[in-house]
């Protein structure tokens, strides 16, 4: 880290990040390890982090492919974790018809081992996205007129690039300054980590959701240079494999647009149109 970026997130950030607790790193695959962060009152978040070493052995990225009379079909993030056999996995574009299970039509780019699921657009929801090479060299960026996906092999967009280079760079919109749960996308500065990121929200006592400002706050906070919004809301959900089973870590809001979990109950995931995962070799066993 240069000085110069450090004394920025020290003056830009300081402020919002002390109010962010967030917990150690705990390795849960080999590359793989996963936090967990609260803010306090008055406002309630709960957020959830994996951090995934792109140069480990074994890590590889994978998302919804091609599927149906559309362009994919829709899966909860514990269906596709547990139909790929995947580590960990969240969701991702934003899709259309939401929010019932069947065949979607995905917003922006969308790339599976190689193939292009959903063709990059050039404005709108989806001119935002992550993207990688076969070898995980990452990047988060925008789509033209004049983009192409030679090379590329994994792909997932959103509505916008939040952070860059350690910037905010969040849009004045009425939907970014409301609280709701949210899932985001960051690279750490040399760009060897990624960073999955799912704020819960919607469940007061638990956690009410966050603004993008917000966002970007746990993006930093958790290590990320830059950063990329994906879905929300009811899609927002992150999965692990334990013992060969998905076990849900966040609490989804809810399957309905707008719903929340039952009272006592599980939490309910939606069907997503689209989704990410990281596959990972299981952790060595201690000497």
């Amino acid at each position: 880290m240069n000085l110069r970026w450090a004394i920025a997130c020290l003056v830009a950030f300081a402020p919002l990040r002390a109010q962010l607790k967030a917990g150690p790193w705990v390795p849960a695959y080999q590359g793989v390890e996963i936090a967990t962060g609260e803010a306090p009152e008055p406002r309630r978040q709960k957020a959830y982090a994996v951090r995934v070493d792109l140069r480990a052995p074994g890590v590889e990225l994978f998302t919804t492919p091609h599927a149906g009379p559309r362009e994919t079909t829709s899966e909860t993030t514990s269906e596709f974790l547990a139909h790929h056999r995947l580590q960990v996995a969240i969701n991702a574009n934003f899709y259309d018809p939401c929010c019932t299970p069947g065949d979607k039509d995905l917003l922006g780019l969308a790339m599976s081992g190689g193939e292009v699921v959903s063709p990059a657009v050039a404005k709108g929801i989806g001119t935002a996205a992550f993207v990688a090479t076969r070898d995980n060299f990452a990047t988060i960026l925008k789509t033209g007129e004049d983009f192409r996906t030679s090379g590329l092999w994994t792909a997932v967009a959103g509505t916008e690039v939040v952070l860059v280079d350690g910037r905010r760079t969040v849009s004045d919109i009425k939907f970014n300054k409301a609280t709701h749960p949210r899932t985001a996308l960051g690279l750490t500065r040399d760009g060897r980590h990624l960073i999955l990121l799912v704020i819960d929200g919607r469940q007061e006592g638990y956690s009410v959701g966050a603004t993008m400002d917000e966002v970007v706050d746990w993006l930093v906070r958790f290590g990320a240079a830059d950063g990329l919004n994906l879905d929300g809301g009811g899609s927002t959900a992150l999965v692990r494999d334990v013992d060969g089973q998905p076990k849900l870590v966040s609490r989804p809001s809810g399957v309905a647009l707008g719903s929340t979990s039952p009272a006592g109950g599980e939490p309910q995931q939606r069907s997503n149109g689209n989704n990410f995962g990281v596959f990972a070799r299981p952790l060595q066993p201690a000497a």
